[in-house]
């Protein structure tokens, strides 16, 4: 006797379950898989010395250098204390030899010989303005800006001149770090600049070195109307420049802008602007 057909039944998932087992199950086992990766790379992090810091820079793979080479420069940044004297030369060697590298390795090494702040690099890094690559420029001239060292003016000045507005600005930025009545001249002739953002950094530069050349141009970066009118910048930036602008006029005692930073304490939208303004009005 034939047996009877059976009916096949398809049994149907909940649709929650079917997330659960496509989606969320396979994310799980991601994020643990991720989790364990951080967690050793942190472990062995915490457990390297800067001198593995910096033999991996030297001589590891194309990865593992300029790897290296950016967690050193974390380090440096939080554990500078923990240098051994004789490691600083080293590593002003490594900068040099890392000239026709990788262009993150000698960036991450600017990085942190600048966090250093030892003037023995001075020399090396003013060679390194030289570079070909304008953004190795850039992160050389924040390394000798944060150095703060007289003798690295000349070099820096030189770059006031340089085609790139944003190479001249990062200098101009510096020389006001310095502060070497020297380079004043130079930054005078710099608010002649065809980039605004080059102009307000020599003037900034120069207010700092207690030079009034520039406050009439740092007058006019209070007008939260014409700051607010500048293209390409974020709010942030915006909010940035003014404050900064109102510092430098405390510094210089600019009387021609008291007003205008009275105005910016009671009404501006942004409470850090108003906090800054009646802190300067306090200087004047």
């Amino acid at each position: 006797m034939e047996e009877p057909a059976v009916e096949l039944i398809e049994e149907r998932k909940p649709t929650s379950l079917l997330v659960a087992q496509f989606f969320l199950f396979p994310l799980i086992i991601i994020a643990i898989c991720v989790g364990i990766f951080l967690l050793f790379g942190y472990l062995t992090y915490e457990q390297r010395s800067p001198r593995e810091f910096l033999n991996a820079i030297q001589s590891g793979s194309e990865a593992q250098r300029w790897q290296s080479a950016y967690e050193f420069s974390n380090f440096v940044s939080t554990k500078k204390e923990k240098l051994d004297p004789e490691l600083i030369g080293d590593v002003i060697a490594a900068y040099r030899n890392s000239q026709n590298g990788d262009v993150r390795v000698r960036r991450y090494l600017a990085v942190a010989i600048g966090r250093i702040g030892d003037k023995r690099a001075v020399p090396s890094l003013i060679e390194g303005l030289e570079d070909s690559d304008t953004e190795n420029q850039i992160y050389t001239l924040s390394a000798l800006g944060f150095i703060g060292d007289n003798s690295a003016v000349p070099g820096v000045v030189k770059q006031l001149k340089h085609p790139d507005p944003s190479v001249r600005k990062v200098a101009a930025y510096v020389l006001g770090a310095i502060k070497d009545p020297s380079a004043a001249h130079d930054l005078q002739i710099a608010l002649n600049d065809v980039k605004d953002e080059v102009r307000w950094n020599a003037a900034m530069a120069l207010a700092r070195m207690d030079d009034p050349a520039g406050a009439d141009l740092l007058v006019s970066l209070l007008d939260r109307g014409y700051v607010d009118s500048i293209p390409d910048m974020t709010a942030a930036q915006k909010v940035e420049l003014v404050v900064n602008a109102v510092k430098c006029l405390a510094i210089l005692k600019y009387q021609p802008a008291r007003g205008k930073i009275v105005e910016l304490s009671q009404s501006d939208p942004v409470l850090v602007v108003r906090s800054v303004a009646l802190e300067a009005l306090k200087k004047f």
